[in-house]
Formats: structure tokens, sequence, C-alpha cells
């Protein structure tokens, strides 16, 4: 499910954000990590932690088993081996962010499924991405008695979609039956296996599988002529939406499973029904 986040002291981040170090990070340092068994089904991006730089933000997602209910959770992101950027890109630099205490406050082993804008001043339509390359996120938790909880990871950035068309600037007309969809994407030495997309949203219609106003989905796996066995297949295949589905803003996952991979990179990308 996807929610928007809003950030605490959005001109300090942005800040940070737009800093391009001099130097990367060489290493992580393992002994700074405390009680890291603590954390249990991390994903960042998903669980092999890749990241599309066409992402509008970083999902990650994890479950904590602690000794004393949670009372905060820090996140920081520094980058590591980062290519040089290129105009619209960044080396991302977050530093102390604050999960909102909505995800885990008073909880004991709280699960925590959290996005961090790239371009919080922009949300859905940022002006400036990470540089491609591996960071790493640091995820502090501190409970009741002050005592903290630490683990780091690298993640990887990287850049596999592109050309990418949605809708028209990602709009589409009220009353319309599919959305245009448009990308290609490079595999580099693998092939690509499985593309499928899945459509979010917010359930409007009675005797749903979920309750009217909760988040529901639906899949569709893509014809595989369009992409079996290619390298850098150009996907040009609409989602299918009901016409009678009303105006709001939606999310459409794309998630495309390489040869030889375990998981499929998947990539988040919002638009809206409009007038």
């Amino acid at each position: 499910m996807k929610t928007n986040f809003k950030f605490l002291a959005i001109i300090a981040f942005l800040g940070l954000f737009l800093n391009s170090c001099s130097s990367d990070d060489d290493t992580i340092d393992p002994n700074a990590d405390k009680n890291p068994e603590r954390f249990e089904n991390i994903e960042i991006g998903n669980t092999s932690f890749e990241v599309p730089q066409y992402n509008v933000d970083l999902h990650t997602e994890f479950d904590y088993t602690g000794e004393n209910k949670v009372t905060k959770i820090y996140y920081d992101i520094n980058p590591i081996n980062v290519s040089d950027p290129n105009d619209g890109e960044a080396k991302w630099i977050v530093s102390s962010h604050l999960v909102n205490e909505d995800y885990y406050a008073g909880q004991l082993n709280p699960h925590i499924h959290y996005h961090i804008y790239f371009d919080p001043e922009n949300e859905i339509f940022p002006e400036v991405r990470p540089a491609e390359g591996t960071y790493s996120l640091k995820i502090t938790v501190v409970e009741e008695d002050n005592s903290e909880s630490i683990i780091t990871k690298q993640f990887e950035i990287v850049k596999k979609f592109s050309e990418m068309e949605i809708g028209t600037n990602n709009e589409v007309k009220i009353g319309s039956d599919a959305l245009d969809v448009k990308f290609k994407y490079d595999a580099g030495s693998n092939t690509v296996s499985e593309v499928k997309y899945e459509l979010w949203f917010e359930e409007w219609r009675e005797g749903q599988d979920v309750a009217i106003g909760e988040w529901d989905n639906t899949i569709i796996i893509l014809p595989t002529n369009l992409y079996e066995n290619q390298s850098i297949p150009n996907i040009n295949f609409p989602l299918e939406i009901n016409p009678d589905s009303p105006l709001g803003n939606y999310w459409l996952n794309i998630y495309v499973k390489e040869s030889g991979e375990n998981e499929a990179v998947k990539l988040s990308i919002p638009f809206s029904i409009v007038e």
C-alpha cells in the first residue's frame, strides 16, 4: 500500500539532499550496529535492495522485536560508491530523518512500512533524483529506556527503466478504460522473463474484498512476446482501468523479472484520473 508522507524540516532536508560529497565513504563499519538480530524481513526497494532511479521515493520495510516500546526511529542515508551526478541528480544524503511516530508509537514489536521521497519539495514529480550507485541506510530504533538498536544495510540505485511515458504527463481522463504505458528496460547481461503491472487504488465499490476507502489492487501479467529473451525490450502495453474509476490519485507498480534473479525489480509510478 502506498501512502503519501509529509516530512519535517523539509528545507533543511533538501539542503542535505543537494550536497554532493567530494568523496564517498568506502566502507560501512559493522561494529556500529547494535542488536542487529532485532531487525528482520528487511526490504529496501525490494529484498534484493535494488531501487530504480525512476521511482519517486525509497520503499523500506522491516519487522522489529524490542524489549521496550519504541519511541523513535531515525534513518540516515549516505553514498558509498556513487557515480558523478548528471543533471537532475545528486549524491543522496539524509541525516537523522525521524520516521513518523504513527508507524510505531506505543508498540513493542512494530512492523514498519515507510517511504522517503527523493525530492520532498516536489514529491511525486521529483526534480532531483539520487545518482546511480551504492548507498547505505542506517536505521536507528530508540526504546522507552533510551536504549538504541542500529542496523546498516547497503542498497543500489539502478538505471534500468528509461523513456517512461504514463498517460499524458501521468494523467488520464475520467471515463477512460486504459492508461497508456511505455518504457524501455535494460537487463544488462540478463534477459527479461516476466513483466507485471499492479494497480493500487482506494476502493470505491461495495461488496469487494476490502472496505470502501481501503487500498485495493489488481494485477496483470504482460504477454511474453513483448519481452521474453530480450535484454533491452521496449514495452508499449496499456494498463486496463475501470472506466467507472473516480477522480483521484493512483499508483502503478511495474515488476520486471530477469533471468537468473530471484526477485523482480519494482518500479512505483503515480498517476491521476482527472476531468
